[in-house]
């Protein structure tokens, strides 16, 4: 458990006086309606079931986020609301990740076990997914597309659901619910600015909805939405201002490979004695490696806030045909736009110690050329940056659904649905250059630098020249899912206890995938960029049942089993049980066993075969020490690998197992405690470089080494290796209560607990505990107060990410670092707490105004030693360098 020092006591002062005051549940979607007459209580479908019922409350544990806590979080995208859940663990990623595969993109990993694992539904259906795979492997939805304004609320499942969902819910399922029966026109906007006065954000919605399907038969409702996100580059922040990091202990980032260049004497691998500087102004600073040459910083060229734009349209609506009968449908199109620039790359990335492209880490510069003022061959330290290195992407997307529904067909409850789901991504990436242009053009025969070719100035040189250098690369991915679905559920017999229901299903579904990188790319011509291409489709035809038996009063089981086949892999059958024992009116106890088949991603079984790079990675045969010796290239290698799809594939299987207790021991008050295991084998995947290079005795083959024994390349190809076993448990308070005069408290409390992440890297090897290693906290916590009195409203909301070690494996221990850092060591990424603040006012007719602060106080996100070679030096999966952000918003109904 967590230890009390580890959280600010305002956290538990807060909680321990809402709670002492009588809190209750948090507001939850509408379990209980009446009917016109006022008679009947209406039943609704339940995340993880397909049988609609008065009680909410199932065998599976599921956490609701309402649209109130996303209006009050400021989160300008659903991506920004699940970051923050505590059940999403390592795996997860926005889209301000460095060096990413999926620019502009957001995915969320539940329960540590990738995004692959979690599937993502929108209204209860499928989403087509991104056009380009996490890692170049992992097809997931990019949950950016999804409109914020849009939404009603997100419900979080978070047991296993392949036998409901699908065989690929092994992680659990984020099911967003769109907003339905909105009436009367209605404009809001929201303006951010941190106290740097930098990350400018606008957004901008108009929604207006008509009908009351009781009174007029028919509802429906359009809104349009805007974001707009300003960049901000990594020197804009104290952390990273500048990319000398040894004042934290670290070492010294900045490059003497410089935009126009510092000039040695060819000798020895990366020149000898310094000359002078070329096209640029040095520096000088005693002892500093730089002194007297001009140098590049990476953290003046990456954006950890990148600039983009959403716009988005969504409609949806209901119309009764009559005789029970009503036809219902949803539409979004969207379109991302997104930029990020990053550091460009220097001479010394194509020397011998990365790509080899040239014969030295160099460009040697021969007698007689404009720039070398020497009568000997110079040696010429470089940064290609006379086109800036920036990836552009835009992503444009389409889903919509169309069925039809009658709630008493016969005795059925039944459903039939249409879905539609395209999307398209292209991405631009500049400053890159052409292996071939550069030894061809930029280079004689000889290797040395042709005397035409003028660096750091890109105006003295031919300009069609340049082009051929830094080329335009341009990408493309596209994905289709294209469904039907037909479900009912009834209730089939009375048994002495309650009514025995059933559900049954089937669905059809036929998926595409694109992948198509530049010929350029594709053909090898760019070193430092890897491609492959992907090309693909399935059908997927499922079949499922569930039944809900009530065997005493206060004992309900349930039984679902469901069928999936694939066109090009196979077929497999997911059983799932489920217990709920009420043992006392304010006493339950809940349960649930599934098991889980994920085939392989189109990606994974069709990719051609790929050549990227590893960068920042460290060689620990040639580099035991980086503190020792900070000038070893073995301690930074950008490292070729290749990879690609296996035919040989097995799927991967899961099991999991739930058990929990739901207990309301006042009114309105509920707490929720839930025990997880889930075991996942035949795991698809690469091997980690970082383990693989830890362990290369184990893996014969897989590292390929020099006759020097430096690294050549890695052998990464997609292949069934280990297993992951998760072990954890949630907790979950939550309630509010009035308070006299003093208002309305509310108080919820998230928290999710990670003691046990066992990995076996290959069949066979024995299970290490990787919980609390790199990017695996074992604790998150999400803490929420709120006061709501007459038209003033007030919330404090505390996020907690505990620390977690350098190491990527319990055996990485070598850590020798002893800086300055949080938790007085650079081997641990510190904790994280942050404190956002929400003061909302309704006292003027038609008109809501709210102020959000997040980070409140200010907190510097905790170094991360293993993300400061790529100009960041903190992880933005869990924390963030913006600072104390405001954020104004209002909002007017017209009518």
């Amino acid at each position: 458990m967590l230890r009390l020092t580890q959280i600010n006591r305002a956290i538990l002062a807060l909680c321990a006086s809402g709670l002492a005051a009588g809190v209750a549940a948090q507001p939850q979607p509408p379990a209980v309606q009446q009917n016109p007459g006022g008679q009947t209580l209406e039943k609704v479908e339940v995340t993880g079931s397909r049988i609609k019922r008065i009680d909410t409350e199932t065998s599976s544990p599921v956490q609701v986020v309402t649209r109130e806590q996303i209006e009050r979080s400021g989160a300008f995208s659903v991506t920004e609301v699940l970051k923050r859940t505590p059940s999403a663990n390592a795996g997860s990623f926005d889209e301000n990740a460095v060096a990413s595969f999926t620019p502009g993109a957001g995915g969320v990993s539940l329960r540590g076990l990738g995004v692959g694992a979690t599937l993502v539904l929108i209204n209860g259906r499928r989403v087509a997914p991104f056009g380009f795979a996490s890692g170049g492997q992992t097809t997931f939805v990019d949950i950016n597309q999804i409109p914020v304004d849009v939404v009603e609320r997100i419900e979080i499942l978070l047991d296993g659901a392949s036998a409901i969902y699908g065989s690929d819910a092994i992680g659990g399922v984020i099911n967003v619910i769109l907003r339905k029966d909105f009436n009367g026109l209605q404009a809001s906007g929201q303006f951010g600015r941190s106290t740097h006065g930098d990350a400018n954000a606008k957004r901008g919605s108009l929604t207006y909805g008509k009908g009351s399907l009781a009174s007029d038969g028919y509802n429906f409702f359009v809104n349009y939405s805007h974001i707009d996100q300003d960049p901000v580059k990594a020197n804009q922040r104290e952390l990273t201002q500048t990319s000398d990091f040894r004042r934290f202990g670290l070492v010294d980032r900045r490059s003497s490979y410089a935009y126009g260049g510092n000039l040695y004497a060819a000798t020895g691998a990366s020149g000898g004695a310094f000359i002078g500087p070329v096209n640029c102004t040095p520096i000088q600073e005693a002892g500093a490696a730089v002194n007297n040459r001009c140098y590049y910083a990476g953290t003046d060229h990456q954006d950890v806030i990148a600039n983009s734009q959403r716009d988005a349209v969504t409609v949806a609506g209901t119309a009764s045909l009559g005789r029970g009968f009503e036809l219902f449908g949803d539409a979004t199109f969207g379109r991302t736009k997104f930029k990020q620039e990053s550091p460009s790359y220097g001479t010394n990335t194509y020397g011998p110690a990365s790509t080899g492209t040239l014969a030295q880490n160099y460009i040697p510069l021969p007698v007689g050329h404009p720039q070398n003022p020497t009568a000997a061959t110079a040696a010429l330290r470089y940064r290609f940056a006379d086109v800036q290195h920036e990836t552009a992407s835009t992503s444009d997307t389409q889903r919509g659904v169309l069925g039809v529904r009658n709630n008493d067909l016969y005795g059925w409850d039944v459903e039939s649905g249409l879905l539609y789901s395209h999307s398209s991504t292209k991405i631009n990436t500049t400053g890159l250059i052409n292996d071939n242009v550069l030894l061809n053009e930029v280079l004689d025969p000889a290797g040395n630098a042709r005397p035409t070719f003028i660096f750091g100035n890109p105006s003295a040189n031919d300009p069609a020249l340049i082009g051929r250098l830094y080329p335009t690369l341009r990408d493309k991915g596209t994905t289709s899912t294209i469904g039907l679905d037909v479900r009912g559920s009834r209730e089939i017999y009375t048994l002495p206890a309650g009514p025995l229901s059933l559900a049954v299903g089937a669905e059809i579904r036929h998926e595409k995938y694109s992948s198509v990188p530049d010929a350029l790319t594709a053909s090898g011509a760019l070193s430092v960029l890897g491609a492959s291409s992907s090309e693909g489709g399935r059908t997927v035809t499922a079949g499922y049942a569930e039944l809900s038996i009530p065997i005493l009063k206060t004992l309900e089981a349930s039984l679902a089993a469901r069928y999936d086949h694939y066109s090009d892999f196979g077929s497999t059958t997911n059983p799932k049980v489920g217990l709920k024992w009420k043992a006392l009116p304010g006493l339950a106890f809940r349960g649930t066993y599934a098991t889980g088949f994920r085939a392989p991603a189109i990606t994974e079984l069709s990719q051609s075969p790929s050549r990227g790079f590893y960068s920042g990675i460290r060689d620990p045969r040639l580099c035991p020490d980086p503190v020792a010796t900070p000038d070893n290239p073995n301690c930074d290698l950008s490292i070729e690998a290749l990879s690609g799809s296996n035919p040989k594939l097995q799927p991967e299987k899961a099991k999991s197992l739930t058990a929990g207790l739901i207990f309301e021991p006042l009114d309105n008050v509920s707490i929720a405690l839930d025990f997880y295991r889930i075991k996942r084998r035949n795991e698809i995947n690469s091997i980690d470089p970082d383990y693989l290079l830890a362990n290369e005795s184990a893996y014969p083959g897989y590292v390929v080494r020099n006759p020097d024994g430096t690294i050549k390349s890695l052998n990464l190809v997609y292949t069934n290796l280990g297993s992951t076993y998760v072990w954890g448990y949630d907790l979950d308070i939550k309630g509010s209560a009035n308070v006299g005069e003093i208002g309305k408290v509310s108080a919820s409390l998230v928290y999710n607990r990670l003691p046990h992440y066992w990995v076996a890297n290959v069949a066979g090897a024995p299970e290490v505990d990787y919980a609390g290693t790199y990017t695996q906290p074992k604790d998150r916590v999400g803490v929420s107060v709120s006061l709501d009195r007459g038209p003033w409203s007030t919330s404090l909301t505390f996020n907690y990410t505990g620390k977690y070690l350098r190491a990527f494996t319990p055996a990485d221990l070598s850590c020798t670092y002893t800086g300055t850092a949080n938790e007085g060591t650079l081997c641990t990424v510190g904790s994280y707490l942050t404190t956002d603040l929400f003061v909302g006012y309704k006292g003027f007719k038609n008109l809501e105004l709210g102020l959000t602060i997040i980070n409140l106080d200010n907190r510097q996100p905790p170094i991360d030693e293993r993300q400061y070679t790529r100009a960041t030096a903190f992880n933005p999966t869990y924390h963030s360098d913006l600072g104390r952000y405001f954020q104004l918003g209002a909002k007017y109904t017209f009518w």
